[in-house]
């Protein structure tokens, strides 16, 4: 049996703006699809504790506005939970660092809101873990600075669980993300 595994970014640029300041803001990805290849079902089921996680891979994350905004980079898939999922059969492991805002490193902070963006009661960091419909904001002093431009490199690390796979030929597994930029 052959599996192909890809996983796919896809880009959503958005905009939630309070008041009637409105900036144009717009998001990129540095690699918009991560392609795995072809895994042969033995290298799937080698791994032991009944996880085969594949390579980590990076991708940056740009936002840029017209003028300075607070912002915050969502990431999210149509799964419905909070995590993401890979196929059938796994998940997506994301984690977000080296936050960059106007060219100076700041914490990272997390949102679960949308339109007020208020960080979750945890201690802002240099890294963190990213689910389903977080989003990211940059974190100065405890506040979410405003900014022209917010980046962010991820680190996305599948995992499949070989003994849910069905045996057939071949089988695709994908993940779409969306990555949303939000302003006020």
């Amino acid at each position: 049996m052959k599996i192909q595994t890809i996983l796919t970014l896809t880009l959503l640029a958005g905009l939630l703006c309070a008041g009637t300041a409105r900036a144009e803001c717009d998001v990129n990805v540095s690699d918009t699809t991560v392609d795995y290849g072809k895994l042969s079902n033995s290298e799937v089921t080698s791994q032991r504790g009944g996880v085969y996680t594949l390579d980590e891979r990076e991708v940056r994350v740009n936002a840029i506005c017209s003028e300075p905004q607070a912002m915050a980079i969502f990431i999210s898939d149509d799964s419905g939970q909070r995590r993401f999922r890979f196929g059938d059969s796994g998940d997506i492991l994301i984690s977000a660092q080296q936050a960059v805002l106007d060219g100076k490193p700041v914490d990272l902070g997390k949102t679960l809101t949308h339109g007020s963006f208020v960080p979750k009661q945890e201690r802002n960091r240099k890294k963190l873990l990213v689910l389903n419909n977080d989003g990211l904001l940059p974190v100065h002093n405890g506040e979410v600075p405003v900014g022209q431009q917010f980046s962010v490199l991820l680190h996305i690390r599948p995992a499949l669980k070989p003994q849910q796979q069905h045996p057939q030929d071949e089988e695709d597994l994908l993940a779409n993300l969306t990555v949303q930029i939000e302003s006020q």
